[in-house]
């Protein structure tokens, strides 16, 4: 066997003792609650929200005017709540088992057309995306949505010409309800990927019998139903505005937020940049697709991101989660990128694994400086000497592999299981810094508010009134951490006695002096304050 061939083979017992590393790290770091906080948009608005369907037990209709997201956004969240409690865990949880659900079946659609070699690659290049992983361990149903769009693609892909009937049409009614239903999920979100993945399913459809095409138009119509459902609810509820709002949600994102084609640079740019350093393979795995495989794998990995970014760069919209969707055929991508450039002796595959080297040689040194030199930079976070030399071992044995990469004498120091090793490096060391809170704790100063023991005590045994108008961000995480709260008008306020209250420090001002003595400041925060109403 010659060197190019050994280059690409996996050491499975390496990747099975890698996999479970990233599953414990990744698993536990979302356990350490106390280093955790939410983000105040969108993880606070997701969790405020599921935890009124909790609170009023209401899962369609909990909120007091019409809603503009689909109801479905919330429920899993609600239903981790149910189970675990209210907390930052439970909150996150739902995101990370989709993400890790998503690239197993990531793996299994890539396993139906290529070898166990990039099935294996696409995992780690997946995991190892910031975007993903930010998002994995999240508050949003960002990842399930893309489940089920994933699982759709697999049970369409999965048929061909020799399947078995009754097969094929169990695989297309599942594929027809996972490709709908995420309209209950994210709601209009959902056209998005639906017109970028238009081409490969005219391909596939095309080719099913009337019966088959019966299947998966019937699938399409049951994952409507906790739609209509919602809607059906919501209409009797709220009226005709519960039809609307979505619909203005969805006009407003894509034409009137900011200026038009305002996401022309920005979602490239972002997506390379979330992306790093495995996009650098884009370019050879594009080739390699076009070039050796099949249409349905040119339509999926190729043609669908191309569109789905298109349709980005054309929108008002700057939210580099709308890209998420595309990261997993991204990833897909450069793993065959990943796969031709070990294979090839070209000078463009050479070029292009020194310069992937070189990017996350970069990315060890910065890193390196960053926890060295932590001081200077400010970072306030408690990381003990333990956490220190596990990132700093971790990073020198990343910065180790990575300048194989750059001398690259021959090919017997850099094969497949070298690059693996990278992206775990990567993936561990993001675990370790969510655990530590160094990401993932935006809003560390206001946990450590109300979780002084003057307010805590106050908070954990009394109804806590939001008075007047509060900044929305706030006031979201305010109805996430604060037990049981209530909002309140001002005049109601001035009329009540010997109640516990958030006030903003404009709310305030405006008061006359006279009438503001009525506020007793307990504890102050920035511009809001924690109040007793006498």
């Amino acid at each position: 066997m010659n060197l190019i061939d050994k280059n690409l083979i996996v050491n499975k017992k390496f990747v099975i003792v890698l996999i479970s590393i990233i599953f414990l790290f990744s698993f536990f770091s979302l356990l350490f609650i106390e280093n955790h906080s939410l983000i105040a948009h969108d993880e606070s608005l997701y969790a405020s929200r599921a935890k009124l369907i909790i609170e009023t037990n209401n899962w369609f209709t909990p909120f007091e005017t019409a809603h503009h997201k689909t109801i479905g956004s919330y429920w899993l969240i609600a239903l981790s709540f149910k189970i675990f409690g209210i907390n930052e865990f439970s909150a996150r949880l739902p995101s990370y088992v989709f993400s890790i659900s998503s690239a197993y079946l990531l793996f299994r659609i890539i396993k139906l057309f290529s070898g166990l070699e990039i099935g294996i690659l696409s995992i780690f290049t997946l995991l190892s995306s910031y975007l993903w992983f930010s998002y994995g361990n999240y508050c949003s149903p960002d990842t399930f949505y893309i489940f089920c769009n994933l699982l759709g693609i697999f049970n369409l892909i999965n048929i061909n010409e020799d399947t078995n009937e009754n097969i094929k049409n169990k695989s297309l009614l599942i594929a027809g309800i996972s490709l709908s239903l995420p309209f209950f999920i994210r709601s209009y979100l959902q056209l998005l990927p639906l017109v970028s993945l238009l081409p490969l399913f005219l391909y596939k459809i095309k080719s099913l019998t009337y019966k088959n095409k019966k299947y998966f138009f019937l699938g399409l119509i049951f994952g409507l139903i906790p739609l209509f459902i919602f809607y059906l609810i919501s209409y009797k509820t709220y009226g005709l505005a519960s039809l609307i709002r979505p619909f203005f949600l969805l006009q407003k994102k894509t034409l009137t937020e900011n200026q038009l084609l305002e996401g022309f640079l920005f979602y490239p740019r972002n997506l390379i940049l979330f992306c790093t350093p495995f996009f650098i393979f884009l370019i050879s795995g594009s080739r390699y697709i076009l070039k050796n495989k099949s249409v349905e794998l040119k339509f999926l990995f190729f043609y669908s991101p191309l569109i789905n970014i298109f349709l980005l760069m054309l929108t008002a919209s700057k939210y580099s989660h709308y890209g998420l969707f595309s990261i997993p055929f991204l990833a897909s991508n450069a793993s065959y990128g990943i796969y031709e450039s070990l294979k090839n002796k070209s000078l463009l595959s050479k070029l292009t694994l020194k310069v992937f080297g070189a990017l996350s040689f970069l990315i060890g040194i910065a890193i390196f400086l960053g926890i060295l030199f932590n001081t200077e930079l400010k970072i306030t976070y408690d990381i003990g000497l333990v956490e220190i030399f596990a990132i700093l071992f971790l990073i020198i044995f990343l910065i180790i592999l990575s300048f194989k990469f750059i001398r690259r004498k021959n090919y017997k120091q850099v094969n497949i299981n070298t690059i693996i090793s990278i992206f775990s490096i990567q993936i561990i060391i993001f675990s370790l810094l969510f655990a530590k809170g160094i990401i993932g704790n935006p809003n560390s100063e206001f946990k450590y508010f109300l979780n002084q023991s003057e307010v805590y005590e106050v908070i954990s045994s009394n109804n806590i009134y939001l008075i007047g108008k509060l900044d929305s961000k706030n006031r979201h995480l305010l109805q996430f951490y604060i037990p049981k709260s209530k909002k309140m008008n001002i005049e109601k306020a001035l009329k009540s006695k010997d109640i516990y209250g958030i006030i903003s420090d404009r709310q305030l001002v405006r008061l006359n002096d006279s009438i503001k003595g009525k506020f007793i400041i307990l504890k102050e925060y920035k511009n809001i304050n924690f109040v007793k109403v006498n």
